[in-house]
Parts: C-alpha cells; structure tokens; sequence
C-alpha cells in the first residue's frame, strides 16, 4: 500500500525530464500534471532527484498490538512489506506549494486499489474469534482516496531556497478493505477460510481499528521519500518562484 506516495509527493519537477515542465509555483493545474507524470513514468525511481522506486514500495516492518479491550484483541506483524499501486495512482486536487513552502501543503491522489504483500504473525482475537498464524499476507484497499498533509518550513542555503519537512501525515478513505491470510491455524484450511470470510466480511470494523497504525507506517515511508526528494533539489528549482 501507500503511502510512499508521494509515495506520492515525490514529484514535481525533474531536471533536463523532457515529460515534466517547470510548474510556477502555486499553478495547481500544472503540479498534478507533473506528479502525475513522475507516478506513471517514473515509477521505477530516479536517483537524479532522490527519488525512491515507487513500484513495489518498500517500507519498514509493521506492528499492531491491541489490548484486550479493544475489538481486535490482537498482536499482528507484518514483515518486510511491499505496497503496490503506485504507477496506477492519480492526484485529484493539490493545495499550497506556492512561492513560500512555509505553511501547510495538501495532495489527494486516489487508485482503483492498493496492496501490500508481506510475511505476517498473528495471535490473539477478533471481535469474538480466536486467530493465529504466520504466512503470507494480501491486505488490498479498494478505491482509496488519500489526503496528504505537509506541514514545512523553508532553508536558505548557497543562494537556494529549500523546502525542510516539519510534519507529514495522511489520511485514507477506502469503498473496501480486502485481506488474505495464509497458512491460519498452522495450515487448517477449513478454520482458515472461515476467518479469511469473517475478516471480509466485518472489514470496516477491523479496518477502523488498523487504518492508524497502517497511516502512520506509509507515511513514515512517504515522509523519508519526500524528504529526500527536497534535499536534493532546491525548492526555487521545483517551481518558479
């Protein structure tokens, strides 16, 4: 899944890219073209500008551990994950980012869907079911639409101004959630499918109980991409200012 985007912001302009124009800051119009651009062409990554390979996207292991109190009574582990969607994913609408970066930037991209694939751990219970296992895992989002929040402030440095990232957070709403989990109860199929079908069928339950830990993984994986992208290029390079 994504973050990672952007998985998503990682964007705007590349130097000598004869697909991507300098935009004017502040020209919307022109800003989605361009992260368009980067998210359909440039998928693979581009180390000219700090770009990490977007398709699949790495990020770091996550870790869910919910009390007893909670509906998913539950510590699941997600290792090594891998999100895919990105080259599918277009920007709707963009705010900010116009001669000043101090302030706040906004970016909504949507997808037909994200997913990420990982190795996973799992015990404990959901809602009124015990689950256990360790295997491999699909979680798919369907139809996500992603807000993407940027809190920043600005760097002079060598006649350049940069773009420093103070904050960077998101915010995901999905027609579905859709998960897969392999190998439950050391390989019973039947107790297997059973809670494979109960997981989908109360997805909006479970999905509100992990959509925080979930956000806050990708967008650290966002934020790292993002942040090395305005490292290396200079803000005043990224738009006409």
């Amino acid at each position: 899944m994504r973050a990672q985007e952007d998985f998503f912001l990682n964007v705007v302009v590349i130097k000598d890219a004869d697909d991507i124009k300098p935009c004017v800051a502040g020209d919307d119009k022109c800003i989605i073209e361009n992260i368009n651009t980067v998210l359909a062409k440039k998928y693979e990554g581009d180390e000219s500008f700090g770009l990490p390979k977007l398709e699949p996207f790495k990020m770091d292991d996550i870790i869910i551990s919910q009390d007893s109190t909670s509906p998913l009574a539950i510590h699941l582990t997600l290792r090594n994950p891998l999100g895919y969607g990105a080259k599918d994913l277009t920007t709707r609408k963009v705010k900010g980012f116009g001669k000043n970066p101090d302030g706040r930037h906004e970016i909504i991209i949507a997808a037909p869907a994200l997913t990420l694939l990982s190795d996973y751990k799992i015990d404990g219970k959901v809602l009124i079911l015990p689950i256990q296992g360790e295997g491999k895992a699909n979680i798919t989002l369907v139809q996500p639409v992603i807000r993407i929040r940027i809190d920043a402030t600005s760097r002079n440095e060598n006649g350049n101004t940069f773009m420093d990232i103070k904050e960077f957070r998101i915010e995901c709403k999905v027609k579905r959630m859709i998960m897969q989990f392999d190998n439950l109860f050391n390989g019973d199929k039947a107790l297997g499918d059973n809670i494979n079908s109960f997981l989908n069928e109360n997805w909006q339950e479970i999905y509100a109980e992990l959509k925080v830990p979930f956000y806050d993984a990708i967008a650290k994986a966002m934020n790292a991409a993002a942040k090395q992208v305005f490292k290396t290029i200079p803000y005043n390079e990224i738009f006409q200012i």
